[in-house]
Order: structure tokens, then C-alpha cells, then sequence
């Protein structure tokens, strides 16, 4: 579907002001402005602040009795136990805690709880067997904010120090020490740190306390937990991720090397982005499907050969995870599309024993095909555990909300939270959802929305912008890539791409150049964008390198086309069907070269896009069909059980002429 432009607005003097400051363009200085970066000391902080403009840790709340307790554990070889999440910011917390401790001489283990068995945070069975076992120091990473009745059933007999970033609640944990920026009374100016952030912030006031210098290393694994726990990649999350993939392209770090070796990462193409999309998922499997034990060993091996052995592993169980999920997903939706629901306010699928680690990756499938808000459920032994993911303005924990006196419990945020419900609620649940929907979203919020960051002419996309641009990197969430949007741009050249055709290529021309453009998974416009067509589009710019060249590149992110003159009836539709039963060979042919053909076989008759509606038509009313096979998709003619009726296609619908016209 086409998306909703949301232009920022400009004021040019300022902009042209902020340029003439800080002596950059006027595109660079619009994107400043546009997140707020608008002073000389704003721009310089936020171009340049390295490692050395991070605030003191012992201003954080709770670090100065933690850090003298852990010192003390060091020197007397207590037994010191670091206490995880399964996530990657908790696996890469617990490995950075972990590190440090050792190299400062301590003797450190480490728990974390299975997923499927135990749950999220603190358990009571799991903190009995570590003070059994003689426990003298515990020490929560990315958890125990919420946990305070079980810190106070558990505090008298080991010292337990809670290091989080979660929204405390009003009833802060009894324990030796809490430290987290959110809490009430914490001076520490940053407040938006991940897990692995104020882990950071405890290694470094560790090793300052110990060795009295600045802490070495260790930031590509506080980098790595932060990329991929989405927060915001502004003020000294940053300045962490920046340094951080510094260290991963020099490869300073054998378990972290070898992770991004594995998803096929070179120091080339290390960025925030790819490692979000492939390194960050691999380590996100070991907690879904396996233990994410297994996810700390990789990260603290030192042998490279093992190191390697271990990633290879985590990418094994990722791909496994992948097919699971795609499965869990594919079920869904025929679900919802056969009970037809998919145009429903907020969509729910629920089966028997999906495998609840990953559900929420299937309810973000669900957001990203229909763009609703998505709920999965998995029954298991009769109760139902639910995962969600919302789209902006539909604020998912309240909805829970709303329908808390259906739910055995639930906790979340606005963009994804969890559940547990009895199976016989589901429907009773669906409804109530339905209501806040109806209460709370309007039919535009249906429509995904692109903000673009400023409108380019042709000629401004060059090397030297997409270099200049790069000073704005890393970016993630709360520092996204710019968006640009183009002008009235004529196709000459758009045809699908990859191994299954499932991308898209376009080319324009201008009067100085060729602009290439890349759409991921977007073939599917090859039916309504052809060449020769006037479109605008969306974009960010990359550069892109072929055979030694090195060009700019547009990635598409939509395109608008203009209005094209399209007039159906059931003459046309005949003569187009006639026409595409000689360009289809019994066995089929791909899409793309059906496409072409049609429009050539009958150029002289009608114009493209009529040709291509009719196609549609041909498809929806089952004439026509597709077959996904290896090498990409093909038309084929399926035999026909029932008479059709062009009626019943929404796109005949909407260009059907009548004889006398409309």
C-alpha cells in the first residue's frame, strides 16, 4: 500500500543559519534541525563527543555502596553471581559484567533464566538454589527493578545489588544497592541507558575504583546490547554504540569477531543497522530456542577456532528459529484472512503449542503485512500466553488496559507488551480490543506513514552528500536514517531483482546522470510502476559499488505514482485474456517477463497500465495465478472448477466503464 508523506517543515532561514555555523550544507543542517540539534554546542556534541565526554559514573544513585561491596567481594573471593535476562541486551550485560570482574581478579559466575520454563526477571526457585549454593554477592543486569518482594525474601542472606534501566515501579527493591538512572533521586543527567549501559557504567566505575585509570575495552559488548534493545541512539547510547562498532571493525574481540563473521559481517560493512538485523537475532535465538547460555559462552570465549564453533551454533539455531517462526506466521495469517478479519482494528491469532519464544516475532510479521496491531497467542496446557506489537497511536498496554479483568496477567509497553489469558476468553478479548480500536485509531492511522526529512532535486544526490551525511551515523532508534523525497521522477527501467525476484530495481534519468534506486522487497510495484512513468519517491541514499564503481544509490522506501486513465469492461478483459493465453506457455512463465509480453502483444490497443489492471483482475478472480518457485515467481493458467465473475474483483470494480460511460 501506498504510504502517508509526512513532510517536515522547513524554515529557511534558520536552516540556512544553522548551515553557515557549523559550516555544513543546507540538507545536512535541515536534518539537524529536524531532530532538534539546533545550537553550536548541541551540533558539536552531537557530531563529536567521544568516549572522554561520558558522564562520571559514581554520579549514578546506588554506584558508590555498589561498587565498594563488589570491590570487597574481589578481595576476599566471595562468590559473586551476575543474574541476566535472556535477551541480548541481558546476554551481552551478563558477559561485560562478567569480563570485568575476572580481569579485575574476581571469581564470577552466571545465571540466566530459561525462557520457556522460568520466565523474565528474578524466580524464587532459581535465587534458592544460588543462595544454596553460597552466594555472598548477586548482581541483576537488565532485571530486578520489579522484583521486590523476592529481593527482600532473599536479601538477608546474600548481598543482592540490582543494576536495570526498566520504569521502576512505585515499590523500589530493598537491596544492598539499585542502580538505575530511571529511579527517583538518580542524578545522573542520561536517563535512557539499555541494560547493557548502566552495566557499562558499573565496569567503568569497577575498574576506576580498582586501577584508578579509565576502563579498556569491553564497549563493543555494551555496543551490541544497545543497538539491539532499540533505545534511543542519542546523548551516550551514541557515543557507546559509536566506539563500540569501532572496536567490532578492528576486530578486538574474539566472541563478538566471530559473531559477526558468522552473519556474514566484514569490517566493511559493520554498521548499527546490519548488526540489528543479523548479528543481534542470532543471540536472540540461543535465548528463544535453546539456552541462552549459550550466547554468554560465544561472547567470553577467547579461542578463536571455538569462538567460531560457538557462533556457527547460534546461526544453526537461528535459521531453526527462522523456520519456526515463518511457520507460526504463515498460520496466522491464513487464520486471520480466512476468518476475514485482516481489515479488523487489531488482528489476533491464537494456535495449540506455538512455541511462545517466538510469537512476538510472528505478531511483528502479522504488523508488517497487514499494518494493524497484532496479538499471538500460544495455548499450552489451557492457558494462553500472548505477545504484541503495535503501529503509532495505538498504545498497546493501555489496551491490555482495558481489558484486564479478562487477562490472568500482563505487563508491556506502548509498542509491545505480553500476556497470559484462558483460551475460553480469546474471543470476549478480541472484542473488547476491537472497541478501544474503534475508541482510540481513525481510519488514517491505518495508513503507515513516512516522515521525510527534506526534498531533493536530482542533482543534489551525489557521493559527497551520502559522505557528508555519514557523520550522523550510527544510526537506530531516535536517530533514524534520513529520509529524502524526489520530485516527478521519470522510470526508465524497473524490473525485479534477486535470487526469488522478490526486490525491485528502478532507474531514472536526468539531464546530468542515472540514478539507480534499490526497493527490498518490493517487486510487487512492478505491476503498477512501469517504465516511462512519472512517480514520486521516498528514499534514504547510500553509496552503492559495482564492478569498481562506487554511485549513489536511492533505497526506496514508497513510491507515488500519478493517476493513470484505466477504463475496464468485459470486451477488454476478453481480448486481454485472448492476447495472454499466447503469452503463456503451458508450464508458466515468471511474472516479469508475462508482464512484458502482454504489454508488447497489445500496445497498439490499449496502454500498459490497462494491461496490468487486467492482469489483476485475471488474478483476483482466480483466472490467473501465481507459483513461488526457486528462481522467482510465475503465472500460470489453473484449471477452472466454477465460472468467474469479474464482479467479484475490487479492481474491476474501480475501473469498470460502463457503455454509457460513468
Amino acid at each position: 500500500m501506498e504510504k502517508r508523506w509526512h513532510i517536515q517543515e522547513t524554515d529557511d532561514a534558520s536552516i540556512l543559519d544553522l548551515a553557515d555555523r557549523a559550516g555544513i550544507s543546507s540538507v545536512l543542517a535541515q536534518i539537524l534541525y529536524n531532530r532538534g540539534i539546533r545550537t553550536n554546542e548541541e551540533i558539536r556534541r552531537y557530531l563529536y563527543d567521544d568516549m572522554d565526554d561520558l558522564d562520571d559514573p559514581f554520579l549514578m544513585k546506588g554506584m558508590k555502596k555498589a561498587v565498594e561491596r563488589i570491590c570487597r567481594a574481589i578481595e576476599e573471593q566471595e562468590k559473586i553471581v551476575i543474574y541476566g535476562d535472556y535477551d541480548v541486551d541481558g546476554i551481552t550485560s551478563t558477559a561485560l559484567v562478567y569480563s570485568v570482574l575476572r580481569d579485575l581478579g574476581g571469581c564470577p559466575s552466571f545465571y540466566i533464566p530459561e525462557r520457556q520454563s522460568e520466565g523474565y526477571g528474578l524466580n524464587a526457585d532459581a535465587l534458592q538454589v544460588l543462595q544454596d549454593d553460597g552466594t555472598h554477592v548477586l548482581i541483576t543486569v537488565d532485571c530486578g527493578i520489579s522484583s521486590h518482594d523476592l529481593i527482600e525474601q532473599f536479601n538477608q542472606s546474600m548481598d543482592i545489588i540490582v543494576t536495570d534501566h526498566h520504569m521502576p515501579p512505585q515499590l523500589i527493591p530493598d537491596a544492598y544497592a539499585v542502580i538505575n538512572p530511571k529511579q527517583e533521586g538518580c542524578p545522573y543527567p542520561f536517563k535512557d541507558l539499555a541494560g547493557a549501559g548502566v552495566a557499562f557504567k558499573l565496569c567503568q566505575a569497577l575498574w576506576q575504583k580498582r586501577n584508578g585509570k579509565t576502563l579498556p575495552g569491553y564497549v563493543e559488548l555494551c555496543a551490541l546490547g544497545t543497538i539491539a534493545d532499540l533505545v534511543p541512539l542519542r546523548g551516550e547510547n551514541r557515543i557507546l554504540v559509536k566506539e563500540g562498532l569501532k572496536r567490532m571493525k578492528k576486530g578486538l574481540n574474539t566472541g563478538v569477531q566471530a559473531l559477526l563473521t558468522s552473519s556474514g559481517l566484514t569490517p566493511d560493512t559493520i554498521t548499527a543497522g546490519r548488526i540489528a538485523f543479523t548479528a543481534a537475532p542470532r543471540l536472540n535465538a540461543a535465548g528463544r530456542i535453546s539456552h541462552a547460555t549459550r550466547g554468554v559462552e560465544v561472547l567470553l570465549e577467547s579461542d578463536a577456532g571455538k569462538a567460531t564453533s560457538l557462533a556457527d551454533e547460534l546461526s544453526e539455531l537461528n535459521k531453526e528459529r527462522q523456520d519456526i517462526e515463518h511457520t507460526i506466521a504463515e498460520q496466522a495469517v491464513n487464520q486471520i484472512e480466512e476468518k476475514g478479519q485482516s481489515q479488523d482494528g487489531v488482528l489476533v491469532a491464537y494456535g495449540n503449542d506455538w512455541h511462545s519464544g517466538v510469537i512476538g516475532i510472528a505478531a511483528s510479521r502479522l504488523v508488517e503485512k497487514f499494518y494493524r496491531p497484532a496479538l499471538v497467542i500460544s495455548i499450552h496446557d489451557g492457558i494462553g500466553k500472548g505477545s504484541c506489537r503495535s503501529i503509532p497511536g495505538f498504545n498497546m498496554y493501555e489496551a491490555l488496559k482495558s481489558a484486564d479483568d479478562l487477562l490472568i496477567q500482563y505487563g508491556g509497553h506502548t509498542m509491545a507488551a505480553g500476556f497470559s489469558i484462558v483460551p475460553d476468553k480469546i474471543e470476549s478479548f478480541r472484542q473488547r480490543l476491537l472497541a478501544y480500536a474503534a475508541d482510540h485509531m481513525t481510519e488514517e492511522s491505518y495508513i503507515p506513514e513516512v516522515v521525510i526529512d527534506k526534498e531533493l532535486q536530482a542533482d543534489d544526490i551525489s557521493l559527497q552528500l551520502i559522505q557528508e551525511l555519514s557523520a550522523l551515523e550510527p544510526y537506530g532508534m531516535g536517530n533514524s536514517r534520513p529520509v529524502f523525497a524526489l520530485r516527478d521522477a521519470v522510470i526508465s527501467e524497473c524490473r525485479p531483482i534477486g535470487r526469488n525476484k522478490h526486490h525491485l530495481r528502478l532507474s531514472i534519468e536526468t539531464e546530468r546522470q542515472r540514478l539507480g534506486a534499490v526497493g527490498w522487497s518490493m517487486a510487487s510495484c512492478c505491476a503498477n510502476v512501469l517504465e516511462g512513468d512519472t512517480v514520486d519517491l521516498a528514499f534514504t541514499l547510500e553509496p552503492n559499488e559495482y564492478n569498481g564503481i562506487v554511485s549513489p544509490q536511492m533505497v526506496l522506501q514508497d513510491i507515488h505514482r500519478q493517476p493513470q486513465t484505466i477504463q475496464l469492461d468485459r470486451n477488454v478483459m476478453v481480448d486481454i485474456y485472448m492476447a495472454l493465453k499466447h503469452c503463456i506457455p503451458e508450464g508458466g512463465l515468471p511474472v516479469w517477463q508475462v508482464q512484458q509480453r502482454l504489454i508488447d502483444a497489445v500496445h497498439s490497443r490499449y496502454e500498459a497500465h490497462t494491461a496490468c489492471a487486467a492482469m489483476s483482475v485475471l488474478r483476483e478472480i482466480g483466472v490467473l495465478d501465481v507459483r513461488e518457485l526457486p528462481d522467482g515467481p510465475i503465472y500460470y493458467f489453473p484449471a477452472l472448477t466454477g465460472k468467474m465473475h469479474l464482479e467479484a474483483s475490487a479492481t474491476y470494480g474501480k475501473y469498470f466503464r460502463s457503455e454509457g460511460g460513468r
